[in-house]
């Protein structure tokens, strides 16, 4: 599933599969912006850019962990993020 919006800032976009109990999201945050992200997760050290942990992306913030989905705010740029499902 994926879809998009063009902001005052640039494109929004957004683009997401699961398959074996893994979540694959693609996000796009234009320039001179931030991003909130909700990603669904078992447990937020599972939640990935590559094969680093979200949390430790530089300009990431972590900002929480509520039914079952892990909070970060994310500054402007593409990212391709993965994380485990129940």
């Amino acid at each position: 599933m994926s879809g998009s919006h063009v902001s005052p800032y640039g494109e929004i976009a957004g683009e997401w599969t699961a398959r074996d109990r893994r979540l694959t999201y693609r996000a796009t945050v234009p320039g001179s912006s931030t991003a909130t992200l909700r990603i669904p997760t078992t447990d937020p050290d599972t939640v990935r850019e590559g094969r680093t942990p979200l949390s430790r992306v530089p300009g990431v913030k972590f900002t929480g962990f509520t039914d079952g989905a892990a909070s970060y705010e994310l500054p402007s740029g593409s990212y391709e993020l993965t994380s485990a499902l129940a």
